[in-house]
């Protein structure tokens, strides 16, 4: 896996916020820090700092390292359980691969 040089949430902070609808003074209350911090807080590369704003912002720490890092445009993230066993689904592949299964 490519480690990027910079973060999603590096370069599209400000948007992540928007998008979880929090301006930087609610952000960094929520992060517990002083407002004049959270521009040095959007360069982290802390990753138990981005486990908290990733919850804060609802949203996984994978977007906030990679952005949509499913490779075909969508954000796949989830658990199937067939016959018992649980499947993590994360990209198109994991889907095909678990039809494969459904289709033996």
């Amino acid at each position: 896996m490519d480690v990027p040089e910079k973060t999603y949430f590096e370069q599209h902070a400000e948007e992540l916020l928007s998008n979880a609808g929090l301006n930087k003074a609610k952000f960094s209350e929520a992060m517990g820090i002083a407002r004049q911090n959270v521009l040095k807080l959007f360069e982290t590369k802390n990753v138990f700092t981005l486990m908290k704003a990733a919850s804060i912002l609802k949203a996984p720490l994978s977007t906030l390292i990679y952005g949509n890092d499913s490779g075909d445009g969508h954000a796949i993230d989830g658990f199937v359980e067939v016959d018992g066993k649980v499947h993590r689904i994360r990209s198109r592949e994991d889907i095909e691969s678990l039809l494969g299964l459904l289709s033996d």
